[in-house]
């Protein structure tokens, strides 16, 4: 916008003492819009960690999304199992359930910190360094709003990584904190691979168990 020349003098002059120059015929700025910021800061970050495979993945099996649409009103219980075989779509369903209820936050401005690790990895990262970095390992799980835990029952299970596991379940299931976990195990087996006390907890959880063939090995299947 173009200052009249009076303005301008004296815009000058107040540039050439260091002072700032307010243009009164520029529009304030809106409000700010907590809720609107919210989403655009978690659709960034859904962006950007959420794996391409994963980009557009929906709740859309009947249950799981009954679930959702439970928790993001924060009703229901906070632990979702999501069971089947190899290649049935679970971690699909996980990612649309993670999604989903990160966006139903921002839309009613509540804050949403969300975590998603198989098994695996998490035993990994509890298993004894010698730096001593997994002593802390555990503090991100634990405390996040919203957490998956992909492939339960997964992997090779030491003592410690049971005990971690078990420390990590019975915190968020004591604070109903929401926490969905999928798994290619039978119940039974579910039973035989984890700690007891882990099982106990488990089956407080919205089970839904997904049939069907293999997508993956399904023509245009995908996950």
């Amino acid at each position: 916008m173009t200052l009249n020349p009076v303005r301008r003098s004296v815009a000058d002059l107040l540039a050439r003492r260091g002072l700032p120059v307010v243009d009164r015929d520029v529009p304030p700025e809106p409000p700010f819009d907590p809720i609107q910021w919210r989403l655009d800061n978690y659709r960034a970050i859904l962006a950007r960690e959420v794996p391409a495979e994963f980009a557009t993945a929906q709740p859309d099996h009947p249950e799981v999304a009954a679930w959702v649409q439970a928790r993001s009103r924060g009703a229901g219980s906070p632990f979702l199992v999501i069971g089947g075989q190899v290649g049935r779509g679970k971690t699909w369903q996980a990612w649309g359930a993670l999604r989903t209820l990160v966006i139903a936050a921002a839309h009613a401005n509540r804050r949403c910190r969300w975590r998603f690790v198989t098994h695996p990895r998490l035993n990994d990262e509890t298993r004894p360094k010698p730096d001593g970095s997994h002593a802390y390992a555990l503090d991100p799980y634990i405390e996040t709003d919203l957490l998956v835990v992909d492939d339960l029952g997964a992997g090779k299970q030491s003592e410690w990584t049971s005990d971690a596991l078990y420390r990590l379940v019975d915190h968020r299931w004591s604070n109903h904190l929401t926490t969905i976990f999928t798994t290619n195990l039978a119940p039974s087996q579910l039973a035989a691979a984890l700690d007891e006390r882990v099982v106990s907890r488990l089956a407080t959880a919205t089970i839904t168990l997904i049939a069907g063939p293999d997508r993956r090995r399904t023509p245009g299947g995908g996950h």
